[in-house]
């Protein structure tokens, strides 16, 4: 690496290596400069170019970096010269939530600390991630600018992109297969409170007027909060693994035309399906959900025991359930508010959760389950 540059602020350490508390981080874009960026990267940051701004739970900025020796040494050094720093850069936003911080917190930690030992899962390159208490960034390469494109619930995928995604989520389970909260102290566990707090205002959200069209019984908050809370007191634990915990087609991008999981900010543990289910019921169209899901399972369970995970078949009896109890994953877009996420993504994954939630008969099997004290 070339020389650091004077800077401001503490030089810090790479992503792979823990996070530092006592940083001082730009909270909002006009704070980071070319002199914060040459501390936290070690390079000689000449200068940085604000490209774009683009909000969002986190969010992202753009910058384009020139180095003081010019073009030709960026290359040679593979230095990164467009760049996204994604992290809390709206106060406004992060004092009405301040939960908010925690998650970027937590995609911090998953680059530092997860990220450098999944060495058969293809991430975006990140060149530094931190946090402190009311901040967390990571610094990571500008995927638009280097050709990737993006995955959007407003399309789905072919089922030999779907097949190529699930070998993405089996390198990340097979290598935390079986972890332990006490693995990851610093991980921490909200996802199921978050959801149930959410299902308060079900009835209200999906009865409202411009609402995904689904089934009646699917409408119940009452009935829906139920199986939920025990779906989530149900999971089979032979199946616990570190889940990216948001794995849908909207938080995917494709690297020449092969797919890849972006936004980390929902890691937890709990069962492996909750990817799978979550992954292949969102991004097929029903048609090919419905003609291919098993054939997909099946290649995602040869995957994860390719790659030293344990051996599973879709004909076992405890698989079967756990993925047909998966697909509840879903009903978080069933609910989402307009205000979350727009309108054209809410009804097409709406409409692909109902009809996967009804073919499977999801309510009826977790209403069937043994009561779990």
């Amino acid at each position: 690496m070339a020389e650091t540059a004077p800077v401001e602020t503490p030089t810090t350490t790479p992503a792979g290596s823990a996070p530092d508390q006592s940083l001082e981080l730009p909270t909002v874009p006009e704070e980071i400069t070319a002199s914060w960026l040459a501390g936290v990267l070690r390079l000689p940051v000449k200068s940085i170019n604000i490209k774009k701004v683009a909000p969002g739970t986190a969010t992202k900025v753009y910058v384009t970096v020139e180095y003081e020796d010019g073009s030709e040494a960026d290359k040679a050094a593979s230095r990164p010269t467009d760049l996204c720093l994604k992290g809390g850069f709206n106060p406004a936003f992060i004092q009405q939530l301040p939960w908010v911080v925690m998650i970027y917190q937590r995609e911090v930690e998953f680059f530092n600390r997860v990220a450098p030992s999944l060495s058969h899962m293809e991430l975006p390159k990140a060149w530094w991630a931190g946090h402190n208490a009311k901040q967390g960034i990571v610094i990571m390469d500008d995927l638009a600018a280097q050709g990737c494109e993006f995955g959007t619930p407003t399309e789905t995928w072919p089922v030999a992109r779907v097949l190529a995604g699930v070998e993405q989520l089996a390198a990340l389970h097979a290598k935390t297969w079986n972890v332990k909260p006490e693995d990851y102290p610093w991980l921490t566990s909200d996802y199921d409170q978050a959801l149930l707090a959410l299902m308060k205002t079900y009835d209200a959200v999906v009865n409202s007027p411009g609402r995904p069209v689904i089934h009646d019984y699917l409408k119940n908050q009452e009935r829906m909060t139920a199986v939920l809370k025990k779906h989530y007191a149900s999971r089979n634990p032979k199946f616990r693994c570190l889940l990216h915990g948001d794995a849908h087609i909207g938080n995917t991008y494709l690297d020449k035309g092969a797919p890849r999981f972006l936004d980390w900010q929902m890691i937890h543990i709990g069962a492996a399906f909750h990817d799978v289910s979550y992954f292949l019921g969102g991004a097929l169209s029903i048609e090919d959900r419905r003609a291919h899901e098993w054939e997909i399972l099946d290649h995602y369970l040869a995957t994860l025991a390719k790659l030293g995970g344990p051996s599973f078949s879709s004909k076992d009896e405890d698989v079967v359930i756990e993925h047909r109890k998966s697909y509840l994953v879903g009903v978080g877009w069933i609910m989402c508010p307009y205000e979350m996420q727009p309108k054209e993504c809410v009804h097409p994954m709406a409409e692909r959760f109902a009809a996967a939630l009804d073919d499977h008969k999801t309510l009826e099997l977790v209403e069937s389950l043994p009561a779990v004290e």
